[in-house]
């Protein structure tokens, strides 16, 4: 029966689990959809090796965790919204100042970073200065990329929001990712193998950050160094020694 619901009735049976286990569904779909995502980045790499499974569970772990986080907000943050005056313009004005203002500075700082630099096989020493540096530009990223998104996002029914916001991290990954390969010419295998690292670095993404080391070339007007994203007016590619790449699952 089970089987059955899960199989042929997977929107009604995904629906009675938001609703007997909430908090535990919602995290775990998150830690699958970013499992899945680092496997897909893993498949775009076309390495040919046999998938990094370790560095796959770290990411299911994080989304998980990451998951129980979002979860917590929105319920938290619904509560806040829902009995105030106005309609739905109002309200998804105030979510939008709330989540820029208040919560992601909280979970960026708090979360996203930290788990990025031990991710990362960094020491909790690193953590300090990697927030300095990073928290303001993810905070201007998210503002650019997340306000349109989220202009949806709080208008879709509180059970669905985390789902959604993962979906969009999803798909704006491979918008930039096809938009990176396409800059690279016919045959450039290096290049396209750099460009597709865009499905996994998608700017303004949640997912926390994988460090890549190589020497390659990269795509001029979309690529990242460790100071963050980096675009160029022209599509071309560098020459490089040993770069250092950040991409984010």
């Amino acid at each position: 029966m089970l089987f059955h619901a899960m199989l042929f009735h997977p929107v009604e049976f995904y629906q009675h689990l938001l609703a007997s286990a909430p908090l535990p569904t919602k995290a775990l779909t998150q830690g699958l959809i970013w499992g899945a995502g680092d496997l897909a980045a893993q498949s775009r790499e076309g390495s040919g090796e046999a998938p990094a499974l370790r560095r796959t569970a770290s990411f299911f772990a994080t989304g998980v965790g990451s998951g129980a986080l979002w979860t917590t907000y929105y319920d938290a943050a619904d509560a806040l919204v829902s009995p105030l005056p106005g309609g739905a313009l109002e309200h998804t004005a105030v979510s939008l100042a709330l989540e820029q203002a208040v919560w992601c500075p909280i979970v960026f700082a708090l979360y996203q970073i930290p788990a990025s630099v031990l991710t990362n096989g960094g020491a909790p020493a690193d953590v300090p200065a990697a927030v300095r540096r990073q928290l303001v530009p993810m905070l201007g990223a998210n503002l650019r990329i997340w306000t349109p998104a989220n202009v949806v996002i709080y208008n879709v029914p509180l059970q669905w929001r985390v789902l959604a916001s993962n979906c969009v991290d999803l798909v704006w990954g491979y918008v930039c990712a096809s938009f990176a390969a396409d800059a690279c010419e016919p045959g450039d295998e290096e290049c396209i193998v750099d460009a597709a690292d865009a499905l996994a670095t998608p700017v303004g993404s949640r997912r926390p950050a994988l460090i890549v080391t190589r020497r390659s070339v990269s795509v001029d007007f979309f690529w990242r160094d460790s100071e963050g994203p980096v675009f160029r007016s022209k599509p071309s590619v560098l020459d490089g020694g040993d770069q250092t790449t950040v991409t984010s699952h």
